[in-house]
């Protein structure tokens, strides 16, 4: 419970209570580790940005908790968006893509990969082939067939989900 001591002291007493189960609540949404502790993270600065508003609320438990679904739900309606630029991308480029699929677990499956690296250079960057080429240090051919590759494993994780 969070006590009565200076404002520093107060945040990090509920820190110390709140982390690991915000942390729980959020690993259990969330496909990877790293992005629950993310999402618990950024709760924690909206926290200190708005300390004010979490002392004084009668439940500053629940506040935490409530910021914490809302910092969710904008993480996974970005990489959803990012998905689907990729996606777009993609089909521009002639590769056809389901209509019905579920972006998050597809994002999920290549955020740390390399391809969703060279993916995002293309579809957020807005980066040419000769571009990502000159980026990676390779050839304008291999540099196309990289592309072509990392679009045929993404083709591949939708069909398979």
């Amino acid at each position: 419970m969070v006590g009565t001591g200076a404002p520093d002291e107060r945040m990090e007493q509920l820190y110390r209570e709140m982390f690991p189960k915000l942390y729980l609540y959020a690993s259990r949404i969330l496909p990877q580790p790293s992005l629950a502790e993310e999402a618990v993270q950024n709760t924690f600065c909206i926290a200190c940005e708005r300390r004010e508003k979490l002392f004084g609320s009668s439940n500053p438990q629940g506040w935490l908790m409530n910021t914490l679904k809302n910092v969710i739900r904008n993480m996974l309606r970005d990489r959803a968006r990012l998905a689907v630029s990729i996606l777009d991308v993609m089909e521009a480029g002639g590769m056809s893509a389901r209509d019905e699929m579920d972006v998050d677990l597809l994002y999920a499956d290549i955020s740390q990969t390399d391809d969703f690296r060279l993916l995002k250079w293309i579809a957020l960057d807005k980066c040419s082939i000769q571009e990502v080429s000159d980026r990676l240090g390779i050839s304008f051919d291999a540099g196309k067939k990289r592309v072509q590759r990392a679009r045929k494993r993404l083709q591949k994780s939708m069909e398979k989900d």
